[in-house]
């Protein structure tokens, strides 16, 4: 979940805008709503454009827009998750795979440690390791980069303030007719 001070620090006065909002009233806000809703649909149709692998296209499926007073994206948790070697049919209610569990290794990748470290060097003074290791079901580590969500909405970021702001234009001027 984005941090509050970086959403104001990237559209100043943001903050203040949804204070006002909230006291105009229901109306308004339900407008303000179905306008972020369109705005988060066009990041969620990008990220499902710029899903190159089949494992980035099953998960980006999943990804919805959610109505709030700003462009809103999740993940929809319980999405099955498709499986060639071990299908979900197969398994028992606890055991299926869903979009969500794959969906950080996915976009990220995994093997942070490096290749044939099956556990990190580190120990901890309790005597155990945590974190990391190598694995081949996901794509290399890129650190905070992405794959394909992440890189899209850096790509769109730009485009999303310009729709965010036509939709707020939109449904003020809206509002201000006397709706």
């Amino acid at each position: 979940m984005a941090n509050p001070q970086d959403i104001e620090r990237a559209i100043p006065g943001l903050g203040q805008f949804l204070r006002d909002a909230s006291k105009i009233g229901k109306e308004f806000n339900k407008e303000l709503r179905k306008g972020s809703v369109e705005v988060a649909q066009h990041v969620v149709n990008r990220t499902q454009a710029n899903a190159s692998t089949e494992a980035e296209r099953l998960v980006a499926k999943s990804i919805q827009a959610r109505p709030d007073r700003i462009p809103k994206i999740r993940v929809n948790s319980s999405r099955g998750f498709a499986s060639a070697s071990r299908p979900n049919r197969s398994r028992t209610a606890r055991a299926k795979v869903r979009a969500i569990d794959v969906w950080y290794g996915i976009e990220f990748g995994g093997g942070k440690y490096g290749k044939g470290n099956p556990k990190p060097k580190k120990n901890y003074k309790d005597g155990t390791t945590r974190g990391g290791g190598y694995t081949t079901q996901f794509r290399p580590h890129r650190g905070r980069q992405g794959y394909f969500f992440f890189p899209t909405v850096r790509e769109e970021g730009d485009n999303i303030e310009r729709l965010y702001g036509e939709a707020v234009q939109r449904v003020l001027k809206d509002f201000g007719k006397g709706r």
